[in-house]
């Protein structure tokens, strides 16, 4: 019996489904692909893209953040940076919003291939919060969703 899109599931898979150092993994499903992102804080290259017709294997296709002045890490500590991405897709266009924790906080950059070229990020320095996301309604509206800290009143 075949299983996803005519595919017969494999027998084994690891998990996680990535080996090594790939926190806050986000995945997008576009037809019968996956497309996946995950946070590199300072690293550069950053943002790796990852793509997977099964869920269980998985190739790098390129980085998100690929040009030195996309974002500036110049000066931060490591525990800092490109934090939680999520990637979404919308009308035949690639989206990753993400923190930059420690540069100017959340931005989107888009692309019409997860494989790239990315465009520049454009900054939300009106979107509250960390761990964005985008939220795209049945008339087209997008909305934003981020995470905030609620203060206790006492």
């Amino acid at each position: 019996m075949d299983w996803l899109f005519g595919q017969k599931p494999p027998s084994t898979f690891e998990n996680p489904i990535l080996s090594g150092y790939h926190p806050d993994p986000s995945i997008v499903r576009v037809g019968n692909d996956y497309y996946l992102v995950n946070s590199t804080f300072v690293w550069y290259p950053g943002l790796p893209v990852y793509h997977s017709k099964d869920l269980v294997n998985w190739k790098q296709i390129g980085n998100a953040i690929d040009r030195p002045d996309m974002v500036d890490f110049t000066g931060l500590r490591d525990k800092l940076g490109l934090f939680a991405p999520t990637i979404r897709y919308h009308d035949g266009t690639f989206y990753i919003i993400n923190t930059c924790v420690g540069c100017k906080m959340n931005f989107y950059i888009t692309a019409k291939d997860a494989a790239g070229p990315w465009s520049d990020p454009i900054w939300l320095p009106n979107a509250p919060g960390i761990d964005p996301s985008l939220f795209w309604d049945v008339d087209g509206t997008c909305y934003y969703t981020g995470m905030t800290r609620v203060k206790k009143e006492e």
